[in-house]
């Protein structure tokens, strides 16, 4: 699938808990994405990378059944085009530096607020 500046940016947001989940969704509707897709898992989260193609994926690094580090390392080998966001409640300095070594692009803490997502896009250059 070619990419190009005016392609619909494909987001995939992966976090257990659905108020964040419809949170970001709602944040990233507002700042123009229109295709959203979300997951509850690790599991759905690689059920959807199978059926679609993301141009940035939002990844909780705790989640039930998965570690998210293990799949960024997943993704970023098996979906190289593909910008991962990390988020998290435990902003240390660890994880911030061990997920970027791993090749995430980016690191939101939680609580989520308009203004780190907005700095995040800026960043990855998406708006």
């Amino acid at each position: 699938m070619e990419h190009s500046d005016h392609a619909i940016k494909s987001i995939l947001i992966v976090d257990d808990a659905k108020e964040i989940r419809d949170y970001l969704s709602q944040l990233l509707s507002a700042f123009g994405f229109c295709s959203i897709d979300t997951a509850a898992d690790g599991k759905e989260a690689y059920q959807q990378l199978e059926q679609n193609d993301y141009d940035i994926i939002f990844l909780d690094i705790e989640l039930p059944d998965l570690n998210g580090k293990e799949m960024l390392d997943r993704i970023s080998f098996e979906y190289p085009d593909t910008q991962v966001v990390m988020c998290s409640g435990h902003n240390t300095l660890e994880n911030v530096k061990q997920t970027w070594e791993m090749g995430a692009k980016g690191f939101v803490s939680k609580p989520f607020n308009e203004h780190k997502v907005a700095a995040i896009l800026k960043r990855l250059d998406r708006i």
